[in-house]
């Protein structure tokens, strides 16, 4: 705030427009704590935060400093009230972040746009404050993956792809809903916070029952990945870990969405076929894809599978993401039977599949493993659940 008050023109509202500047300052302090306490928290500690419209709003209804001010103490509150999930260093760097934003926005937009806003505005004005909505919305989420990838070491690519194709439309939402509340907020005044408030909180509990479905949904593949496991003790958590070394590996190299989560089932059934076999080194009774080929959630590990297969023959899929997928299945296979089961599984399989990997791509996956391998030796991989690694 103070950095703010000092560096930015304007930073503090002057004596004649300070008390509608406070009412209008406690009315947005109110809405973002509402809208703060109702965060949905993600397995990995990140949020999906639906408070940025009311931030965005609050760089174009208030000087620079009071907003920022608002931003801090709503946060504060937040995390006072529901600690879950929050830490002092994730706070901290939120309140940056916004304090940086509603600067910037105050600088480009100005401090009268808000007053030039009548009842009716105009296209040119609708679009100015669309565009700038989107752009300040788009550069939070940017700042929040450049934080997360420092914290979780994945490519920022990776990350920024991902959030955008889970909560894509929520962000789209988010943009038309910040630009609708400086809109209509010349109009209706409080009215028209209450009912922006009203549409996010609609829009939080749409999205947060859809991640309860997708929690539901792995839970349940959870149980069936154990069950195959039950025919050997000793082999019992095996996929699991196989899976969690897979999603941590497959992050770093930059598979996101469908390709890791099509990876993590791969790693989930790829003992599938073993079912029915007395030993490891018994030839499986079944082809895993096969087994599974019936299943249509499961469509996506299907080619994973069938290298798995057949990886000495070459014919199945030549799609790179997949080789890299069956590479990494089968590398961590390996390495969990020796390392968790004592088993000395060997490593041709991983062989025979890395020899159909470029020299170069090989490499990066190799580096990869050899990182995730340490972690795993050294019990600093995080022990999460499979709805964490598919998060």
């Amino acid at each position: 705030m103070a950095a703010v008050t000092v560096l930015v023109p304007g930073g503090m509202p002057g004596a004649n427009g300070l008390p509608d500047a406070v009412a209008r300052a406690l009315a947005l302090g109110a809405a973002l704590l509402v809208l703060g306490f109702f965060n949905v928290w993600l397995p990995r500690g990140d949020a999906v935060d639906t408070t940025v419209p009311v931030a965005f709003a609050a760089s174009v209804m208030l000087p620079p400093a009071l907003a920022v001010g608002v931003v801090l103490l709503a946060r504060c509150a937040t995390v006072a009230l529901r600690p879950r999930g929050h830490t002092l260093w994730t706070a901290v760097e939120q309140v940056g972040r916004r304090a940086v934003l509603i600067s910037g926005a105050f600088a480009v937009l100005g401090p009268n746009l808000l007053m030039s806003i009548k009842s009716d505005p105009s296209p040119t004005q609708l679009a100015v404050v669309a565009a700038a909505a989107a752009v300040f919305i788009a550069l939070d989420m940017l700042v929040e993956q450049m934080h997360a990838s420092v914290r979780f070491r994945a490519p920022l690519r990776a990350l920024v792809v991902g959030a955008v194709r889970l909560q894509g439309w929520m962000l789209a939402a988010e943009v038309s809903t910040a630009a609708l509340l400086v809109v209509a907020f010349p109009a209706l005044a409080y009215l028209g916070l209450v009912v922006t408030v009203a549409l996010l909180l609609v829009m939080r509990q749409s999205f947060a029952l859809l991640l309860e479905v997708r929690a539901s949904y792995t839970s349940t593949v959870e149980v069936l990945a154990r069950s195959l496991e039950a025919y050997d003790p000793d082999r019992r958590g095996h996929a699991e870990r196989v899976a969690r070394m897979c999603g941590e590996a497959g992050r770093t190299i930059g598979l996101q969405g469908r390709r890791l989560e099509s990876l993590t089932y791969a790693a989930l059934f790829h003992d599938v076929g073993r079912l029915g076999s007395d030993t490891l080194d018994e030839q499986p009774e079944h082809a895993g894809a096969d087994v599974l080929a019936g299943v249509g959630f499961l469509s996506g590990a299907i080619p994973i599978l069938r290298i798995l297969d057949r990886a000495a023959e070459g014919e199945d899929s030549l799609d790179e993401a997949d080789l890299i997928s069956a590479y990494l299945v089968a590398s961590f296979s390996a390495f969990d039977s020796r390392h968790s089961s004592g088993i000395d599984e060997r490593d041709l399989l991983s062989n025979a599949v890395g020899s159909r990997l470029y020299a170069s791509t090989r490499g990066a996956v190799d580096r990869a493993i050899a990182r995730v391998e340490r972690e795993a030796r050294g019990g600093s991989l995080p022990e999460i659940g499979l709805a964490d690694v598919m998060a």
